[in-house]
């Protein structure tokens, strides 16, 4: 195996720099040669233009402040967006998701009740049940052989009902100030939350690209049967991935308590969307086998960057929407022409 083979990312394949006499310019060549990589400037690139280019809309738009701004609100999708990516990293699909979120909100609040004392125990339990959700949606998939779609679509539309039954409509509690200082607080003008968010991508591609877990993740989305045959453990794998799609969604759950000062119904319900498309945006192969966290944060700050931007606009509600969809389809062809 060769020097340039070792440094690639899992599941990618590299191209040949040729001899150069160079060992520097050589590892940079490697690098670059990475398919995902390539994606990944192609995305970060497309979100520096769209920054430049709010300017247009509001003299106020691509200032420190309004990155500030766009970085805080797109760390919430960017977190739960990396369980998403896991999944679909094997070659699944998680719909249950918005269900997820919304049911950890609401009960983190109701257990909680505004005292940080809680907080202890009501934060482990949530993220557990989190968890749980998800091993629930990897067993499905992985021992009843369901899809994917039929599975976690069906445990979303169960969750939904349980918030109803629990909430009675009107969820009950507070949010712990202690959580509300975390998720809208800063230090030296950097909020917490972005903070949080870069450490947290920072051990997110330490696991997926550095910890034999990670590799098994991107060889099980690469070819399923040729990972069983390895000896891999396929079943066990596709649970864990679901369970950290619970964990993280869960989580999201309770930092949107945090920023919002409350929870409410369907909270999570636009993150089904926001998590695919900062997935697919970022540059993951749908298929499985392929891409990078880091490009799926990019997506994230993409997609709030034009939701951000419309709203400065006086477009009606209807004709956001329609461009904000022809902008993410704009963005992700953009960055297949730049890495094809």
């Amino acid at each position: 195996m060769t020097t340039r083979e070792r440094d690639a990312a899992p599941g990618e394949e590299v191209e040949d720099a040729g001899p150069d006499g160079s060992a520097a310019l050589g590892g940079w060549r490697a690098v670059l040669g990475q398919r995902s990589v390539r994606t990944v400037l192609a995305v970060y690139a497309f979100l520096i233009v769209l920054i430049f280019a709010s300017k247009a809309v509001n003299s106020s738009f691509g200032s420190a402040g309004f990155v500030r701004t766009i970085a805080v609100t797109a760390s919430f999708t960017a977190i739960a967006a990396f369980g998403q990516f896991v999944v679909i990293l094997t070659g699944g699909l998680d719909l249950s998701v918005p269900g997820v979120i919304s049911l950890s909100g609401i009960l983190f609040t109701g257990l909680a009740g505004g005292s940080n004392g809680n907080i202890a125990w009501a934060l482990p339990l949530v993220l557990v049940l989190g968890v749980a959700i998800g091993i629930l949606n990897g067993a499905g998939v992985a021992y009843l052989r369901l899809a994917p779609v039929v599975m976690t679509l069906a445990v979303n539309v169960i969750l939904s009902g349980v918030v109803l039954v629990y909430t009675n409509g009107t969820p009950k509690g507070g949010t712990p100030s202690a959580v509300i200082h975390l998720m809208q607080g800063s230090v030296g003008g950097v909020p917490y939350v972005v903070i949080f968010l870069i450490a947290f991508t920072l051990v997110a591609m330490l696991v997926m690209n550095r910890t034999v877990f990670g590799r098994d993740l991107y060889a099980l989305g690469s070819n399923r049967r040729v990972s069983y045959l390895s000896g891999l453990r396929v079943n066990v794998l596709t649970v864990s991935a679901y369970a950290l799609s619970g964990l993280t969604a869960a989580l999201t759950g309770v930092m949107l308590d945090g920023y919002g000062n409350q929870s409410y119904l369907g909270m999570g319900d636009p993150f089904l969307l926001l998590t695919l498309a900062a997935v697919v945006l970022g540059g993951v192969s749908i298929l499985g086998g392929r891409g990078l966290y880091v490009g799926v944060v990019g997506g994230a700050l993409i997609l709030e960057t034009i939701s951000t931007t419309l709203s400065g606009t006086s477009l009606p509600e209807a004709v956001r929407q329609i461009v904000y969809a022809v902008a993410i389809i704009a963005a992700v062809l953009a960055a297949r022409q730049t890495t094809s």
